[in-house]
């Protein structure tokens, strides 16, 4: 419930105070604060900014159909999907176009979700839209991107999942990503004989990996609105799984 108020990195540690009052210094300040990272503000002011891409997200949670034993997937403009979550637990996610970023009210979530898939020619999806109906339970983001091209630390404070790689959830790799980034960086740590090593290191391991996941997700949402060529998902998703896996 806490954030940073300043950091000074003197090279032999980073003296932090925290919005409450308290400080301490440490070895290391792993940024690890989203999107919107404020560390990253602190050690790159000049790094871009979120970009908006043009499409929102909508979810809602259901009671699961048997039908759905793992990721359906429906195309188009308008890109559908049902991801079971447990036993008996589902949920739906609905990516829309939304030129100009609109604000939704909260009171309004709920039948706005229901108007945005109204028309769609399924009759499992017609099924659930019924059922949305509390403003409360719907998710609604717009999705945002953005990759740092270069240095991913200064000094002792590194950079970690999307302060450095946000990506769309197209390929749904967003946390994936972000667990593998502490797994390496973790290891890179262990194994350098200086600080400055294990954190470049960290990057150079990263980088490819997780521009690929960035640049080949906002290529399937570009496609679906219109704002580059049209990407097979199921083709996609299929080369993401093999390249992950490596």
């Amino acid at each position: 419930g806490i954030t940073i108020s300043t950091l000074v990195d003197d090279g032999e540690g980073v003296a932090v105070t925290f919005s409450d009052g308290s400080s301490g210094i440490f070895d290391l300040v792993i940024g690890a604060d989203g999107l919107y990272s404020q560390t990253r503000g602190m050690i790159f002011p000049d790094a871009p900014k979120p970009e908006f891409t043009g499409q929102s997200v909508w979810r809602y949670n259901f009671k699961r159909t048997p039908d759905v034993i793992g990721l359906q997937a429906y195309e188009g403009q308008t890109g559908i999907g049902l991801v079971p979550l447990s036993d008996e637990l589902m949920y739906m996610y609905v990516t829309t176009p939304e030129p100009g970023n609109p604000w939704y009210a909260k009171e309004d979530l709920a039948s706005t979700m229901r108007s945005k898939i109204a028309g769609v020619p399924s009759p499992a999806i017609q099924a659930l839209v019924g059922q949305i109906t509390e403003d409360d339970e719907v998710v609604y983001k717009p999705l945002e991107w953005m990759f740092l091209e270069g240095a991913w630390h200064k000094g002792r404070v590194v950079l970690l999942g999307d302060a450095v790689h946000a990506t769309t959830p197209h390929l749904g790799q967003g946390a994936g990503m972000a667990i593998e980034d502490a797994l390496v960086l973790a290891d890179e740590l262990v194994k350098a004989d200086t600080l400055d090593t294990a954190l470049t290191a960290y990057r150079d391991r990263r980088f490819e990996r997780c521009r690929y996941i960035v640049e080949s997700s906002r290529a399937i949402c570009f496609g679906q609105i219109g704002k580059g060529p049209l990407v097979d998902n199921a083709k996609a998703t299929q080369e993401m799984f093999m390249k992950v896996a490596e």
